[in-house]
């Protein structure tokens, strides 16, 4: 695993998406919201949500170089909701990037235990202080003993303890469209 626990991904649009060795999948922007566009069940043991660009952000000026990105995807907004990769992980977790934009987060053995969608607006401290992300954590341990073709996969160790999704100071929670922990269907 790569710097922050986790492996980061991103789409060459100022989106980001880190696999954390817990099997937690955190995907986020500095520079718009992200909306739940529509979640559900994809296969008879796993569940999944689609996130769309949101509304933007107010800008804060220049961006800080980040930390180099184990992978990136090269989107095309003219192929609209094509898939551009799927980023697999080998707890099947997956992440599919398309061309529009949207992320399909989700896994072929476990359901959802909870989505935390947060955003800091403030410019306030320049660009690390604002941005928006989504948290997505699964139920279990359970490891599909087939992974889905990707064009990149993701380690992910069978032995860390989940830690608790959490907001950040001066994050707040947007509750459209959250998915909850303990739901029933």
């Amino acid at each position: 695993m790569a710097k922050a626990d986790g492996e980061l991904i991103v789409n060459g649009t100022g989106d980001y998406v880190r696999f954390f060795a817990d099997g937690r999948v955190k995907v986020y922007s500095r520079d718009h919201r992200w909306d739940v566009l529509e979640s559900g069940r994809h296969n008879a043991l796993g569940e999944f949500v689609r996130l769309g660009v949101g509304s933007e952000l107010p800008s804060a000026g220049t961006k800080q170089k980040g930390e180099t990105p184990n992978f990136v995807v090269s989107i095309d907004p003219a192929l609209g909701m094509a898939a551009a990769a799927t980023i697999a992980a080998d707890n099947g977790t997956f992440v599919v990037f398309n061309h529009d934009g949207s992320l399909t987060v989700g896994s072929d053995g476990r359901d959802i235990e909870e989505t935390l969608n947060g955003v800091r607006e403030g410019v306030e401290g320049g660009s690390a202080a604002r941005g928006a992300s989504v948290l997505i954590s699964f139920v279990g341990t359970y490891r599909p003993a087939t992974i889905r073709t990707a064009d990149y996969l993701v380690k992910v160790p069978e032995d860390k303890p989940r830690r608790p999704n959490r907001l950040y100071p001066g994050e707040q929670e947007i509750l459209e469209g959250k998915l909850w922990p303990n739901r029933s269907g």
